[in-house]
């Protein structure tokens, strides 16, 4: 779809986490973003090529938290462009005036946890060890390279699940204790919980990179 140009080629916020900015931080400058409210009202008015600007904004972000979540790179690209068609057709349901982040965020979010509750229905390529991390290289998902990455990413894996997705969330994607709860739809002090009950456990696990403190 070809965007009818609402701005100038590099003016697009950057909701990625390629610059630095928490996703609470970005989503703050989208609200001083009149080419992202530009682009949903044209949406909105049938002009489906706008709808280009929102997808390059949010795509990275999108297939992040995907993969924290199904931690598989072509599921979590899969994901990515349901949550992005789903917006699409319920574009009209959009609270207008309000940022586009926390609704597409809270869609794929539901869309990957309903995934993990019905894995069997998703499908899954047996893969070699070789093939995994080619596909995450080629997802620029941040293959593994490090011994030291290898050993935090394992203990993160172990987590329980909803531990482990609200400790990536917010440690690695940096989304706040809100965003969260409102992306996973529970309550913030049950996010805190997560969080905590996470961080005990990791702490734990990595003790010697603790300096053997585990409070």
């Amino acid at each position: 779809m070809a965007v009818s140009r609402p701005w100038q080629s590099g003016e697009t916020p950057d909701c990625r986490g390629r610059d630095g900015r928490s996703p609470s931080q970005c989503l703050r400058l989208t609200h001083d973003d009149p080419f992202e409210a530009r682009a949903i009202t044209s949406v909105r008015q049938g002009d489906s090529g706008s709808y280009d600007y929102l997808v390059s904004k949010y795509s990275k972000r999108v297939v992040a938290i995907a993969w924290s979540i199904v931690r598989n790179a072509h599921d979590a690209e899969d994901l990515a462009q349901e949550a992005f068609v789903k917006a699409f057709q319920n574009i009209g349901r959009f609270k207008e005036g309000e940022p586009f982040g926390p609704w597409i965020y809270r869609i794929v979010t539901n869309l990957a946890l309903d995934v993990m509750k019905h894995r069997t229905r998703f499908r899954h390529e047996e893969l070699s060890e070789n093939q995994v991390a080619a596909r995450r290289d080629s997802a620029d998902l941040g293959a593994v390279t490090s011994e030291l990455t290898t050993r935090i990413d394992a203990a993160l894996n172990s987590l329980p699940e909803n531990q482990r997705i609200v400790a990536r969330l917010y440690l690695v994607e940096q989304f706040d204790h809100g965003e969260i709860a409102s992306m996973m739809n529970l309550s913030e002090g049950t996010v805190r919980s997560h969080l905590s009950l996470a961080r005990r456990k990791l702490q734990e696990q990595l003790a010697d990179l603790y300096g053997g403190r585990n409070d």
